[in-house]
């Protein structure tokens, strides 16, 4: 059983693939075609390619593939191609939210998760600012990771998914368990799932900041541009 995850950045993500790891006993898999904004296309080494060709790709069966995958066509049919899909997860967060932990991106590491890693050189020294453009290119690519997926869900397009939120990952809460158990139950006994609530991968102090105008007016154009998705799960 292969799962994939994909993850939205800042929405607790790195907890949820440490513990997953523990549970199924294997490291994920991460097929970016590169750092930062790699993450849109995806890229099947070679290795993987000639043991799937020779029908030996069981010697390297992938329990868990990881990444900020976006559902584009390209994407999915390497993934459909080349591993035997049984459940999707998707994280989420509140958009909002989400955009305050850009901030803190930009402020701490001088580029957002989704940004070329060589923007870090571009940045002045390490004096923050929210009216920068690295983080508008972050929020209108994390919307549309969330447009994409939404989509497929309301189009009955994934059949076998989960949707799991930040909070229920960074509260360990029975929803979550839950959650967890129903994606795994006919793979590994109830029992043997077993939750290490010390893990917590990249969560970083709350930081609050002034959410810049512009960005807000983003969220709110994109929303109503893309009426026909229900994006209630992130406002």
């Amino acid at each position: 059983m292969t799962i994939l995850f994909a993850a939205s950045p800042g929405s607790a993500s790195q907890t949820l693939r440490k513990n997953l790891e523990a549970i199924l006993g294997s490291k994920s898999k991460n097929f970016k075609s590169g750092a930062g904004i790699g993450n849109l296309l995806l890229n099947i080494p070679l290795k993987e390619k000639i043991l799937k060709k020779l029908k030996l790709d069981t010697i390297t069966q992938t329990d868990l593939i990881y990444g900020h995958i976006f559902p584009t066509k390209h994407n999915m049919t390497l993934l459909d191609q080349y591993f035997e899909i049984k459940h999707t997860i998707i994280s989420y967060r509140n958009i909002y939210d989400q955009l305050n932990n850009f901030y803190k991106w930009q402020k701490y590491n001088l580029r957002g998760p989704l940004n070329f890693p060589e923007d870090k050189y571009f940045s002045y020294k390490k004096r923050f600012y929210s009216d920068n453009y690295n983080i508008d290119l972050n929020l209108l690519l994390v919307l549309n990771f969330y447009k994409h997926w939404f989509y497929l869900i309301q189009k009955n397009k994934i059949k076998k998914f989960t949707l799991i939120s930040f909070d229920e990952i960074t509260s360990f809460n029975k929803q979550y368990k839950k959650k967890i158990y129903r994606i795994l139950k006919n793979t590994i006994p109830e029992h043997k799932i077993k939750f290490n609530i010390k893990v917590n991968e990249n969560l970083y102090k709350d930081e609050k900041f002034k959410l810049h105008s512009r960005h807000k007016k983003m969220i709110k154009d994109f929303v109503a541009l893309n009426e026909k998705i229900d994006f209630s799960l992130i406002l």
